[in-house]
């Protein structure tokens, strides 16, 4: 009787079960964002990296010189936030974008390409200051015959 009892309280905690969740951690969150910004597609540099964390929000203006495109790559890792808007402003042209956000579970990123030309600059408003969870973005240079989609996810196609 014993071990039939200890047999079904492993069972409750074991951390195969479905229904555990494992508690939210940044380190383990920037890891899980990094991977799922990778793109073993298409060979791009980085030129810019952050991880603000959503309840600060984000406020960057994001230089774009020279010749090649750029691509802009954002995820969102938080389990208290199920999405954010990402806002691009370049010159007079707007545009908003949705992330879902994903705690634990694996994600994908939202990819946006740019020209080079003026500067784009991104917001995302700040979530409750009580929310857990990272904003995770790259700026990346690509060749041109690697834009996939739309040039200039701004203005549009």
């Amino acid at each position: 009787m014993l071990l039939v009892a200890a047999t079904a309280l492993a069972g409750c905690t074991s951390q195969e079960d479905p229904a555990y969740e494992a508690a939210w951690e940044p380190d383990d969150a920037l890891q899980r964002a990094q991977e799922a910004l990778k793109d073993d597609n298409a060979p791009a540099q980085r030129v810019r990296f952050g991880a603000p964390h959503v309840g600060s929000g984000m406020n960057e203006k994001l230089e774009m010189s020279g010749d090649n495109p750029y691509r802009f790559d954002v995820v969102c890792d938080s389990t208290d936030v199920r999405k954010v808007t990402v806002a691009l402003t370049r010159e007079t042209s707007k545009k908003q974008v949705d992330v879902t956000c994903a705690g634990t579970a694996r994600k994908h990123s939202v990819r946006l390409n740019f020209p080079a030309g003026p500067p784009v600059t991104v917001t995302v408003a700040p979530a409750p200051i009580d929310a857990t969870g990272l904003i995770v973005w790259e700026l990346k240079t690509i060749n041109p015959s690697n834009v996939q989609g739309c040039a200039d996810d701004i203005v549009g196609c």
